[in-house]
């Protein structure tokens, strides 16, 4: 049966990305300022952040749409 582009494939997260599953709110560091945002989606070794906005960001989110792909070694959780 074909499925016409609709892929569901499985993506297991690496050992480090083990500790931050969806809707976890993370902080990280893009060109040398510190974002928050929530994990949306996991990848192999890095994940799929949706962007807190602020006053300071507002043209990354712009020009991000809003979302970012950051590696898991470059985040810490946030409580």
């Amino acid at each position: 049966m074909a499925t016409f582009g609709k892929m569901t494939t499985q993506i297991d997260p690496s050992e480090a990305g083990k500790a931050f599953p969806v809707e976890t709110r993370v902080m990280f560091t893009i060109r040398n300022q510190p974002q928050t945002g929530v994990i949306t989606k996991q990848l192999k070794n890095a994940a799929v952040v949706e962007l807190d906005e602020n006053a300071k960001n507002g043209e990354l989110v712009n020009h991000s749409n809003g979302v970012v792909v950051i590696n898991y070694k470059q985040m810490k959780k946030i409580q």
